[in-house]
C-alpha cells in the first residue's frame, strides 16, 4: 500500500484535482458535445474513482495511504501530471539563464519526478482511462477535439533546399504524437551524425564536401525516409527524422537500412562514404517526456552510440528513458 507525507499528499491531491479537470474537457465534454449530452458509464465511474482517490490524499495523520486498489489510478495521473507540468515549463525554461531561476521553475517538476522513483510506482501498471476513441471513429474523435492537430506547411533546409528545416521537427513530433494517441501507436525519432565529419572536410574541402558529399548523402536519407516519415537538417553533420506509427523493432530496422543505404550510395570522386551513428527513442502514448526532451534524448543516446563504437544505433530500454537504460542495438 503506497503511503505518503503530508506534504507529498497535497500534491498528489492538486494532481488528482488537475487530470479530472482534463478528463472532463478533453473526454467528458466532448462525449456530452457530440452525443446530446451523454455521458458514458466508463467516464463516470472514473470520475467517482478519482473523487475516491483525491478524498484519501486529503487525509490529515502524519503518513497518508492510498489503498492498493488506486495504484494504477494513482500512477495515471503522475505520469499526465509530470507531462503537463514539463510542457507548462518548457518555453520559460528556454528563456533563463539563472540558475536560481532554472531551479525555481523546475521545483514542481522535481517534486513529482521523486514520487515517481518509489518503488510501488516502478511495480504498478499504469490504469487505462477512457479516450473518445471508445466512443467514436478516429475521424471524428480527431475533428471533435479543441483546436485540432494541423501538421505546419513545409519548410526547407535553407542551405541545400532537400530536407526539411530544423524549425519544423518540434510542431511536426507534437502533431503525430496528438495524433497517434488517439490510434494508441507509437512514434519515434531519431538523431543522426555523421562519424569523423572534420576528417572529410580537412580531405576533400568544405565546398566539394558540400556538392559531392553532403547533397548526395541527404537525397538519400530523404528518399529513404519519403512516405514514412520527415527528415530534417540540424547542421553539417547533424540530422533527425520523426517516424510515425514506427515501433523500436521497425524502427530499428528502418534505421540499419537506411545506413546501408547511406554506405551504398555514390559520392563523386569519394571513395568510401561516411557511416552514422544514431540515437534512437520510441515515445509511447504514456511517454512522460515533453517534446523538447525527447529531442534531447535522442541526442543523449546517438552521443553513446558514437562513444561506444561509431556507425551503431543506441536507444534505451525500459519505459523512463533513463541514461543508465541506455543499450546498443
Amino acid at each position: 500500500m503506497p503511503e505518503f507525507t503530508r506534504s507529498e499528499a497535497r500534491i498528489l491531491s492538486t494532481c488528482v484535482e488537475r487530470f479530472t479537470q482534463r478528463l472532463r474537457r478533453d473526454v467528458a465534454d466532448v462525449i456530452a458535445l457530440q452525443f446530446r449530452g451523454l455521458e458514458p458509464t466508463e467516464i463516470s465511474e472514473a470520475v467517482a474513482q478519482l473523487s475516491i482517490l483525491a478524498r484519501q490524499l486529503e487525509g490529515r495523520q502524519k503518513v497518508v495511504p492510498v489503498h492498493d486498489g488506486h495504484r494504477g489510478l494513482l500512477k495515471k495521473v503522475l505520469l499526465d501530471e509530470r507531462r503537463e507540468a514539463a510542457e507548462a515549463i518548457d518555453v520559460p525554461l528556454q528563456k533563463a539563464v539563472d540558475p536560481q531561476l532554472i531551479r525555481q521553475l523546475r521545483r514542481d517538476l522535481g517534486s513529482l519526478e521523486h514520487l515517481m522513483t518509489a518503488p510501488w510506482f516502478q511495480e504498478t501498471t499504469a490504469q487505462r482511462m477512457p479516450e473518445l476513441t471508445d466512443y467514436m471513429s478516429i475521424r471524428h474523435a480527431e475533428a471533435a477535439v479543441p483546436n485540432p492537430p494541423t501538421l505546419k506547411p513545409r519548410e526547407y533546409d535553407e542551405k541545400f533546399h532537400i530536407l526539411e528545416a530544423p524549425s519544423l521537427f518540434l510542431p511536426d513530433l507534437a502533431y503525430y504524437r496528438k495524433r497517434a494517441r488517439f490510434r494508441g501507436v507509437p512514434v519515434s525519432v531519431a538523431y543522426l551524425d555523421i562519424d569523423d565529419f572534420k576528417s572529410f572536410n580537412t580531405r576533400y574541402t568544405e565546398s566539394r564536401v558540400d556538392i559531392d558529399l553532403l547533397a548526395p548523402f541527404m537525397e538519400a536519407i530523404e528518399a529513404h525516409v519519403f512516405s514514412h516519415g520527415h527528415a530534417y537538417r540540424f547542421g553539417g553533420d547533424e540530422y533527425v527524422l520523426t517516424l510515425p506509427n514506427m515501433g523500436r523493432e521497425w524502427a530499428s530496422h528502418f534505421l540499419k537500412t537506411l545506413q546501408q543505404r547511406l554506405a551504398d550510395t555514390e559520392y563523386r570522386g569519394i571513395p568510401k562514404g561516411p557511416t552514422v551513428s544514431i540515437g534512437l527513442v520510441v515515445v509511447e502514448v504514456d511517454t512522460v517526456l515533453t517534446d523538447r526532451e525527447v529531442q534531447e534524448r535522442a541526442n543523449v543516446a546517438k552521443n553513446y552510440a558514437k562513444a561506444a563504437e561509431k556507425g551503431r544505433i543506441a536507444t534505451f530500454d525500459g519505459t523512463q528513458l533513463k541514461e543508465s537504460d541506455l543499450t546498443l542495438l
